[in-house]
Protein backbone atom coordinates (compact mmCIF):
# COMPACT_ATOMS: atom_id res chain seq x y z
CA UNK A 1 0.00 0.00 0.00
CA UNK A 2 2.51 2.33 1.12
CA UNK A 3 5.02 1.59 -1.59
CA UNK A 4 2.45 1.41 -4.56
CA UNK A 5 1.26 4.99 -3.04
CA UNK A 6 5.48 5.91 -3.43
CA UNK A 7 5.38 4.40 -6.86
CA UNK A 8 2.28 6.67 -7.99
CA UNK A 9 4.06 9.94 -6.03
CA UNK A 10 7.17 8.78 -8.25
CA UNK A 11 5.35 8.78 -11.49
CA UNK A 12 3.64 11.64 -11.03
CA UNK A 13 6.96 13.42 -9.79
CA UNK A 14 8.83 11.99 -13.28
CA UNK A 15 5.64 13.42 -15.55
CA UNK A 16 6.14 17.35 -14.27
CA UNK A 17 10.30 17.00 -14.13
CA UNK A 18 10.49 15.89 -17.61
CA UNK A 19 9.23 18.45 -19.60
CA UNK A 20 11.60 20.77 -17.24
CA UNK A 21 14.43 18.98 -17.69
CA UNK A 22 13.87 19.29 -22.01
CA UNK A 23 13.78 22.66 -21.29
CA UNK A 24 16.89 23.15 -18.94
CA UNK A 25 18.49 20.70 -21.64
CA UNK A 26 17.77 23.19 -24.12
CA UNK A 27 18.81 26.82 -22.24
CA UNK A 28 22.49 24.72 -21.07
CA UNK A 29 23.57 23.44 -24.24
CA UNK A 30 23.97 26.98 -26.22
CA UNK A 31 24.84 28.49 -22.58
CA UNK A 32 27.52 26.00 -21.80
CA UNK A 33 28.61 26.48 -25.86
CA UNK A 34 28.72 30.08 -24.80
CA UNK A 35 30.69 29.78 -21.38
CA UNK A 36 33.15 27.54 -23.12
CA UNK A 37 34.01 30.32 -26.63
CA UNK A 38 34.40 32.66 -23.78
CA UNK A 39 36.52 30.67 -21.94
CA UNK A 40 38.86 30.08 -24.83
CA UNK A 41 39.34 33.87 -25.79
CA UNK A 42 40.18 34.74 -22.64
CA UNK A 43 42.50 31.91 -22.21
CA UNK A 44 43.83 32.88 -25.72
CA UNK A 45 44.20 36.67 -24.75
CA UNK A 46 46.04 35.86 -21.48
CA UNK A 47 48.86 33.40 -23.20
CA UNK A 48 49.25 36.29 -25.96
CA UNK A 49 49.85 38.62 -22.75
CA UNK A 50 52.14 36.02 -21.07
CA UNK A 51 53.77 35.66 -23.93
CA UNK A 52 54.25 39.46 -24.49
CA UNK A 53 55.39 39.81 -20.33
CA UNK A 54 57.91 36.99 -20.91
CA UNK A 55 59.85 38.98 -23.84
CA UNK A 56 60.01 42.37 -22.24
CA UNK A 57 61.14 40.45 -19.02
CA UNK A 58 63.53 38.28 -20.23
CA UNK A 59 66.55 40.91 -21.41
CA UNK A 60 65.79 42.25 -17.80
CA UNK A 61 66.26 39.04 -16.25
CA UNK A 62 69.61 38.51 -18.22
CA UNK A 63 71.02 41.30 -17.18
CA UNK A 64 70.28 40.66 -13.81
CA UNK A 65 71.73 37.26 -13.60
CA UNK A 66 74.36 38.92 -15.50
CA UNK A 67 75.43 40.99 -12.73
CA UNK A 68 74.66 38.10 -9.86
CA UNK A 69 77.34 35.97 -11.68
CA UNK A 70 79.35 38.90 -11.69
CA UNK A 71 79.59 40.13 -8.11
CA UNK A 72 79.48 36.20 -6.78
CA UNK A 73 82.57 35.72 -9.39
CA UNK A 74 84.23 38.69 -7.44
CA UNK A 75 83.11 37.86 -3.95
CA UNK A 76 84.74 34.62 -4.41
CA UNK A 77 87.75 36.09 -5.71
CA UNK A 78 87.52 34.09 -9.55
CA UNK A 79 88.30 30.89 -7.42
CA UNK A 80 84.60 29.44 -9.07
CA UNK A 81 85.03 31.51 -12.66
CA UNK A 82 84.46 28.24 -14.74
CA UNK A 83 81.83 26.97 -12.52
CA UNK A 84 79.93 30.19 -12.38
CA UNK A 85 80.12 31.03 -16.41
CA UNK A 86 78.70 27.02 -16.46
CA UNK A 87 75.51 28.24 -14.12
CA UNK A 88 75.17 31.75 -16.30
CA UNK A 89 74.90 30.30 -19.63
CA UNK A 90 72.41 27.43 -18.24
CA UNK A 91 70.03 30.20 -16.60
CA UNK A 92 70.85 31.91 -19.92
CA UNK A 93 69.25 28.88 -21.86
CA UNK A 94 66.63 28.36 -19.71
CA UNK A 95 65.61 31.81 -20.15
CA UNK A 96 66.03 31.77 -24.10
CA UNK A 97 63.75 28.00 -23.76
CA UNK A 98 61.33 29.64 -22.07
CA UNK A 99 60.64 32.88 -23.76
CA UNK A 100 60.34 30.66 -27.10
CA UNK A 101 57.90 28.66 -25.88
CA UNK A 102 55.86 31.20 -24.71
CA UNK A 103 55.76 32.98 -28.04
CA UNK A 104 55.22 29.19 -29.54
CA UNK A 105 52.62 28.28 -27.06
CA UNK A 106 50.87 31.92 -27.74
CA UNK A 107 51.03 31.74 -31.85
CA UNK A 108 49.65 28.17 -31.51
CA UNK A 109 46.78 29.40 -29.34
CA UNK A 110 46.17 32.34 -31.60
CA UNK A 111 46.51 29.85 -35.04
CA UNK A 112 44.01 27.18 -33.10
CA UNK A 113 41.84 30.35 -32.26
CA UNK A 114 41.65 31.42 -35.80
CA UNK A 115 39.88 27.84 -36.73
CA UNK A 116 37.43 27.54 -33.58
CA UNK A 117 36.23 30.43 -34.43
CA UNK A 118 35.23 29.81 -37.67
CA UNK A 119 32.64 27.04 -36.54
CA UNK A 120 29.31 28.15 -34.88
CA UNK A 121 28.65 28.26 -31.62
CA UNK A 122 24.98 26.19 -30.53
CA UNK A 123 23.75 23.51 -28.80
CA UNK A 124 24.22 21.33 -31.51
CA UNK A 125 27.74 21.62 -30.40
CA UNK A 126 27.65 20.75 -26.70
CA UNK A 127 29.08 17.99 -25.58
CA UNK A 128 26.54 17.13 -23.07
CA UNK A 129 23.07 15.71 -23.15
CA UNK A 130 20.65 15.35 -20.43
CA UNK A 131 20.31 11.95 -18.43
CA UNK A 132 18.04 10.38 -16.39
CA UNK A 133 20.83 10.80 -13.60
CA UNK A 134 19.79 12.53 -10.43
CA UNK A 135 19.51 16.28 -10.13
CA UNK A 136 19.18 16.20 -14.10
CA UNK A 137 22.90 16.39 -14.43
CA UNK A 138 24.52 16.97 -17.66
CA UNK A 139 26.82 13.50 -18.74
CA UNK A 140 29.04 13.81 -21.71
CA UNK A 141 27.39 12.58 -25.01
CA UNK A 142 28.40 8.95 -25.88
CA UNK A 143 31.88 9.86 -28.73
CA UNK A 144 29.54 7.63 -31.48
CA UNK A 145 26.35 6.45 -31.75
CA UNK A 146 27.82 2.80 -31.27
CA UNK A 147 28.29 3.87 -27.77
CA UNK A 148 24.39 4.38 -27.07
CA UNK A 149 22.10 2.46 -29.18
CA UNK A 150 19.54 4.98 -28.55
CA UNK A 151 21.99 7.61 -29.88
CA UNK A 152 23.07 10.94 -28.04
CA UNK A 153 20.40 13.34 -26.60
CA UNK A 154 17.48 10.67 -26.83
CA UNK A 155 15.67 9.57 -23.56
CA UNK A 156 15.60 5.49 -22.43
CA UNK A 157 12.20 5.46 -21.37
Amino acid sequence: MVLDKFKKLAGQAKEKASPLAEQAKEKAGPLASQALHKAHEVGEHAMEKAAELTEKAAPHVAQGVDKAAESFDKATKHRFTDKVETVNEKVHDGLSAATKAAHDASRSTTESSAAATDSTVGAADSPFTATDSPMGAATPAPASPNEDETGPGTSLD
